[in-house]
Parts: structure tokens; C-alpha cells; sequence
């Protein structure tokens, strides 16, 4: 036992003895090896195939010099030849200067009627901005019609003036451009004259989707309402109408625009004094070229109020509408433009329902209808199969053969023609001749305004045949309704008057200083008898509610 215990230690010693030495040999050969390894030298590198970032820096400092200087020897060559290019330049613009100096001073003219006329659009601008919107009460709505947006009434509450404003409504931006560019055409071209009416300001989205337009207040109505209460006029009050009408086209035809466009019984409008002035047919600018889906939905809107007048109550396309625009297939003078001519057909056939009436009692009215609209926007298509026409009056059964014959209508003869109901004592034949030369069929055959306006019918001096009534009398024949009632039937017109009242005191008291005083609110002042007659009540009580608000507010 003994033995066996001492044979282990023995072994145990030995082994630990063993692994001592293999240790220390280990750690002579580490460091026999690290010391080999300080002996070596620094490993030798390819600079030439390492990035330029690696390259010898003081290489890279000697050659960075040669690199700018290089750089700033083109750049200074290139100055050199910018400033001689220069010089040259100026020397040949001097040269041409002292050969011809007039191309200059005509430049300069033309800046200098730019700058006065650009002066005077702003003051022009500047005078219609002092009307502001927000100083307007309404005090009535106008008659509106299926071819009009809604008209008010309204009274600008620091100087008492009665205007009306219009309300039209922007579909797009192509509608919202047309009114633009023709309004201004109007402000531009129409301003100050006799013959139309005036746009004083414009309010764009107010209220939202429309623009408002401030016009002239025509206190004598339109030849709508003046043939809806009258049914026809004796040719005298015809011919008063014609020679200011064609005065307001002839300025927009020689202005530069085409047309019209939209001549009809509603753009007449009158003063009380038998004033005749053109309005401006906006709603034959709000239309879109070749779009008839938008168009038919404008023109064909219902309305309260229909006229026998309107051509839609016989649900037929309106005649006010804006032709497509197509190549002439027929020759043409340079001064000819188609729409002037359509300008001239509208004005003959607002001449004839003013002779005759409304064309609904016509037995043939559809057909003519019809053929009115083939004519305006159509002639350049079947110019051929009318050729051999004469009028509309002269050519009527002819006119409407053609439209039975391409509707497939059965063909009836009419038993009485429009010349029919011209009789010969009730208007004379320079008349017929006149109508004659507005509505030929082959537009090209048409008078124009200057031709018309030296016809012999309206310089004649030859008496008109009918009844001898002035336009001004029938005028005030219609608005007979609006004069001033017995005192115990004012109550409602009173009414009216405290309504205003009370409008007035809140606007003037967020608004600017009146600018009128108490002589415009007398009895006899233009402003009183207006608001006067159009309430039907007496000037005087007028005058004296207003004086008392006024100087409540002072």
C-alpha cells in the first residue's frame, strides 16, 4: 500500500516537471521570434499604383502651383476676349446711332404713349374703385329674362344714386376671360358715349362664382317691356329707334371687336326722355366657342318671366346665339366679317317684331324660326341651295320650303306671308327697302352700318306713314303703372320708404362720409323724384324722411 501511494507521487512529480520545461522553451522561441521581427525593415510600397490621396505629399505641394497658375492664364485669356467682343459691340452701336438717331427717338414716343396710356387707365381705374360694393342697398329687382342673369336695382347710400347691378355667373376660367376682355372693350372703347350703356365698376366673386358689374341706371325700361305692354310700334317710334342703335354699332364694329353679338329687344334700354341706349349683350359673351351642351344650359335656363318676344318659348334654338366658328366656302371682301353681318340680320328682325309683333300667331313661325337660325349659323353650308333668294321678306316661301324640305315636313301652303302684315298704309315702302337690306339671306349682300345709316328712309325726310306717336309718348304710356297713387293706396310704397330708411342708417354708419348735401334732397331734386316715382309716393314726404336720417347721422 505503501509502495503504490509512493509510485504516484513519483509520477506526479515527473509529469509537472516535464510541462515546466515545454513551457519555457515556448516562451524562448516567442521571444526569439519577436526579435527577428524588429531586425526586418519597412515593407516597400508601389506609389504608383495607390490613389492620388496616398500619393507623396510633398510631390502633390510642388505640382498644385503649376496646376493654378494654368487655370488663371485661361481665365485671364477669356477676359481679354469678353472685354475686346465688348468694345466692339459698343463701338458699332455708337457708329449706328450717329448714321440713323430717329429708330431711337421713335422708341422712345412709343414709351412715352405707353406710359400716358397706362397713366390713364390707372386713373380711369382709380375713379370707378371709389363705388364700393358694400355701400349699396337694393331696392327693387329688374325683369330678367331666359337669355339674362338677375338685375338689381341698388342705391349707393353716400351720394343717393340709383345704378344697377348685374349678377352674372362664371361657369370656367374661358367665360371668365370673355367677360374680362369685352367688359374692358366696353370701358375703353363705349366710355362716355351717348349711345351706350356704362359699366362703372366690376366686383369679381362677390358674391362667390359671380362677377357683379355696376352700369347706368335706365330709368325708361327696355323695348321688351315697352313691346310686351304696347304689342307693336307705329313706324315713327321705329325709326327714332334705329339711328342710335346703329350709331352704337357702328363704334364697336370700328373699335376693333367683331360683333355685337347679342342685339335683341332686352339690350334696348330708354331714359324717361326717350333716350336710346345699347347695352352691352353679355350673355352672348359668357357662351363658350363650340360647346352647344354649356351653351344650351345658359341660353335655355327657365326663368319667372317668358316673352313672346324670346324665340325659346317656341322651343326653338334662341337666334342670340354664338355661332360655330367655320372656313368661309364662299369668296369674300377683306372688310367683310360674318358676324358683323349676323349684327345686321338681328337689327332687321328686331325692326320686324317691332312692326308686326310677336311670330307666334304666324302659321309658318316654327319654319322661320328655323330658318332664321340656318341663316346666322349655318349660311356657309347651304350658300349654294340659297343662292337664288332675295330676303327674308321677299324670299319667305323659299326659306321655308328649304326647312320643311330638310326636316321632312309635309309641305302646306301658308295662307299669309310677313309682307302681309306690313300693309302699305301703315308703312312705307322705304321702310320695306330698309328691312330688305338688313335681312338678306347671302349675308355678303347685307348693308353696313355707314351704308345704312345714309339709307334713304332714314334720311329722306319723307314722312312716315301710321300714327303720329313720339317714342317718348309710348314711353310713358308703359310706365304709366309707376305713377303716384291716391294718398290711401301709398301705404305700401311707404313701407318701401322705412325699409330704406333703416337700410340706410346701417350702411352710412360703417361707410364713407356722405357726399351729398342738403340741396340734392329737396323736393325737386333729380334724386328725390327718382326714388319718388319709383315708390309712387309724393316727392315731399320723400324729402323730408331722408333730410331727418341724414342728419341724424351728422
Amino acid at each position: 500500500m505503501n509502495e503504490l501511494n509512493e509510485a504516484k507521487i513519483k509520477n506526479s512529480h515527473s509529469f509537472n516537471y516535464i510541462r515546466n520545461e515545454e513551457a519555457k522553451k515556448n516562451d524562448v522561441s516567442e521571444e526569439q521570434n519577436l526579435q527577428t521581427t524588429q531586425k526586418r525593415g519597412q515593407p516597400k510600397i508601389n506609389i504608383s499604383r495607390l490613389p492620388p490621396a496616398f500619393a507623396n505629399q510633398n510631390k502633390r505641394k510642388q505640382i498644385e502651383p503649376l496646376i493654378i497658375k494654368k487655370e488663371q492664364k485661361q481665365q485671364v485669356q477669356q477676359n481679354i476676349q469678353n472685354i475686346e467682343a465688348m468694345q466692339e459691340y459698343k463701338q458699332r452701336e455708337n457708329n449706328n446711332h450717329l448714321k440713323n438717331p430717329f429708330p431711337h427717338f421713335r422708341q422712345f414716343m412709343k414709351d412715352q404713349k405707353k406710359i400716358h396710356e397706362e397713366l390713364s387707365l390707372s386713373i380711369s381705374t382709380l375713379v370707378q374703385s371709389q363705388i364700393r360694393i358694400e355701400d349699396m342697398i337694393t331696392t327693387g329687382t329688374l325683369r330678367s329674362y331666359a337669355d339674362s342673369s338677375p338685375v338689381k336695382k341698388m342705391l349707393h347710400a353716400p351720394t343717393m344714386k340709383l345704378y344697377v347691378v348685374k349678377e352674372e355667373p362664371l361657369h370656367n376660367k374661358e367665360i371668365r376671360k370673355n367677360l374680362k376682355d369685352w367688359i374692358s372693350f366696353w370701358q375703353s372703347k363705349c366710355s362716355n358715349s351717348i349711345q351706350h350703356v356704362q359699366i362703372y365698376s366690376t366686383f369679381w366673386s362677390t358674391p362667390e362664382g359671380y362677377v357683379s358689374i355696376v352700369m347706368e341706371y335706365m330709368n325708361g325700361g327696355s323695348l321688351q317691356n315697352l313691346l310686351e305692354s304696347m304689342g307693336v310700334l307705329p313706324e315713327r317710334s321705329i325709326k327714332q329707334l334705329v339711328q342710335p342703335i346703329l350709331y352704337g354699332l357702328q363704334r364697336i364694329h370700328q373699335s376693333g371687336a367683331q360683333c355685337h353679338g347679342a342685339l335683341g329687344p332686352s339690350q334696348i334700354l330708354f331714359l324717361r326722355d326717350g333716350t336710346v341706349k345699347l347695352s352691352q349683350g353679355l350673355q352672348y359673351r359668357v357662351q363658350i366657342q363650340g360647346n352647344s351642351v354649356i351653351n344650351q344650359y345658359i341660353l335655355g335656363r327657365v326663368k319667372d318671366v317668358q316673352s313672346l318676344y324670346d324665340p325659346s318659348i317656341l322651343e326653338t334654338p334662341s337666334l342670340w346665339s354664338k355661332a360655330p366658328s367655320e372656313k368661309y366656302h364662299f369668296p369674300i371682301q377683306d372688310d367683310f366679317v360674318l358676324e358683323r353681318a349676323n349684327d345686321i340680320w338681328k337689327l332687321g328682325w328686331l325692326l320686324l317684331n317691332c312692326a308686326i309683333g310677336t311670330m307666334e300667331f304666324h302659321p309658318k313661325a316654327q319654319q322661320i324660326y328655323e330658318g332664321s337660325r340656318i341663316i346666322l349659323e349655318e349660311i356657309t353650308k347651304y350658300i349654294d341651295q340659297l343662292k337664288d333668294t332675295c330676303c327674308l321678306l321677299h324670299s319667305e316661301i323659299k326659306v321655308i320650303q328649304f326647312v320643311e324640305q330638310n326636316s321632312k315636313i309635309i309641305n302646306e301652303p301658308t295662307k299669309i306671308t310677313i309682307l302681309d302684315l306690313l300693309p302699305s298704309d301703315k308703312f312705307s315702302v322705304e321702310f320695306i327697302q330698309f328691312l330688305c337690306s338688313t335681312l338678306k339671306i347671302d349675308p355678303r349682300q347685307r348693308l353696313f352700318t355707314e351704308q345704312l345709316l345714309q339709307h334713304q328712309w332714314l334720311t329722306g325726310g319723307k314722312e312716315c306713314k301710321g300714327p303720329n306717336v313720339q317714342l317718348k309718348e309710348l314711353l310713358s304710356i308703359s310706365n304709366a303703372w309707376n305713377t303716384f297713387l291716391p294718398e290711401e293706396f301709398q301705404g305700401q310704397g311707404a313701407q318701401k320708404l322705412e325699409r330704406l330708411c333703416d337700410a340706410l342708417c346701417l350702411v352710412l354708419q360703417n361707410s364713407e362720409k356722405p357726399t351729398i348735401n342738403k340741396m340734392h334732397l329737396q323736393e325737386n331734386s333729380p334724386i328725390i323724384k327718382e326714388l319718388s316715382y319709383d315708390m309712387g309716393i309724393n316727392a315731399k314726404i320723400v324729402s323730408e324722411r331722408l333730410i331727418s336720417i341724414f342728419q341724424s347721422l351728422i
